[in-house]
C-alpha cells in the first residue's frame, strides 16, 4: 500500500502518531550524529573540514609560505616574527594573537610597509585571519621581495588561521587580557571551530 491510500484508509490518531515517529527519528538521528540532512557538524567533521581549507588555502596561494600553529608558537617564544592581524577591528576586539598588529584587509604595499617598517626587521612576517584566506591575499600581494626589502626574512600564512590556533587551545588574549572566546566570522565560516561554545561575535558579552 502506497502511502497516499494508507493515509485515506488510516485513522487520524494513527497518522499523528506515525508523524511523531518519524520526527522523533530524526531528532535522534541529529542528535546520534548521524548522517541526517541539516544536522550540525560533529567535532571529527570540523576537523576534516578545517584541514581541507587548510589545503584549500595552500593550493591557491602555492607560493606564499603556510605555517602551523606549532612553527609560529616556536617563532614567538624566539621573538622571531612580527605578527599581522587580518581581520575587521570586532574580530580582533573579541580575540587575536599576544602582540598580534590589526591591518586592513586592504591596505596597500606602500602604506603597510611604511607603517611596519621598523617591526619587520630582522623578523618573519606572519599574517592570519579567521582560517586563512584574507591573510593569504594580503601577504602575496605584498610581496616576499618586498618583505626582505624591508629587513624581513620573508613572510607566511598562518595555516587555519585564528581558527586552527584556537582549536589547538593556543593563547588568545583580548584587551582585559586572556580569554578563552574567539569571533565566528560568519555562520558559514564560523562551522569550522571546533570549540561552538566558545564563539562569542560581540567583544562587549
Amino acid at each position: 500500500m502506497n502511502f497516499l491510500k494508507w493515509q485515506r484508509s488510516a485513522k487520524p490518531g494513527l497518522i499523528v502518531a506515525s508523524l511523531v515517529a518519524v520526527l522523533a527519528a530524526g531528532v535522534a538521528a541529529v542528535l546520534a550524529g548521524g548522517d541526517f540532512a541539516g544536522r550540525i557538524p560533529a567535532v571529527a567533521d570540523r576537523a576534516t573540514r578545517l584541514q581541507s581549507t587548510i589545503e584549500d588555502v595552500a593550493a591557491r596561494w602555492p607560493k606564499q609560505r603556510h605555517i602551523t600553529p606549532q612553527d609560529l608558537a616556536h617563532l614567538m617564544r624566539e621573538d622571531a616574527a612580527v605578527i599581522f592581524d587580518v581581520r575587521a577591528p570586532e574580530e580582533y576586539a573579541v580575540s587575536h594573537l599576544a602582540g598580534a598588529n590589526r591591518v586592513d584587509a586592504g591596505i596597500t604595499r606602500v602604506a603597510f610597509l611604511s607603517e611596519n617598517a621598523s617591526a619587520l626587521n630582522g623578523k618573519l612576517a606572519v599574517f592570519y585571519c579567521s582560517v586563512g584566506v584574507r591573510s593569504s591575499k594580503l601577504a602575496e600581494r605584498i610581496g616576499d621581495a618586498a618583505f626582505k626589502a624591508a629587513g624581513a626574512t620573508g613572510s607566511a600564512n598562518l595555516a587555519g588561521g585564528i581558527f586552527a590556533w584556537h582549536g589547538e587551545q593556543r593563547a588568545l588574549v583580548d584587551a582585559k587580557g586572556t580569554t578563552p572566546f574567539v569571533h565566528g566570522y560568519d555562520p558559514t565560516w564560523s562551522q569550522l571551530i571546533s570549540r561552538q561554545e566558545l564563539i562569542v561575535n560581540d567583544a562587549k558579552k
